[in-house]
């Protein structure tokens, strides 16, 4: 069995935050996979992983790694 989630961000609200940390989502980690998709307006930021402790890791990663983003620029600014 395998577990996935979905994330969907406007570009316009996030996407100076998808496009920091694109490399570090497109890569494996641990147990889980993700991968980055855009169309016009969003970008789908998809997460699989082979049970629900590795998609939870995966997903606080993701979290953990946009909040660095933020506090980031918030600092340049």
């Amino acid at each position: 069995m395998k577990f996935e989630v979905s994330i969907t961000l406007e570009k316009n609200k996030y996407g100076d935050f998808v496009r920091a940390v694109g490399p570090d989502i497109s890569q494996t980690v641990g147990r889980s996979r993700a991968a980055v998709k855009e169309d016009h307006d969003n970008f789908y930021i998809y997460i699989s992983s082979p049970d629900t402790v590795a998609l939870r890791a995966a997903v606080g990663s993701l979290t953990r790694w946009f909040k660095v983003v933020k506090d980031i620029m918030e600092e340049i600014e």
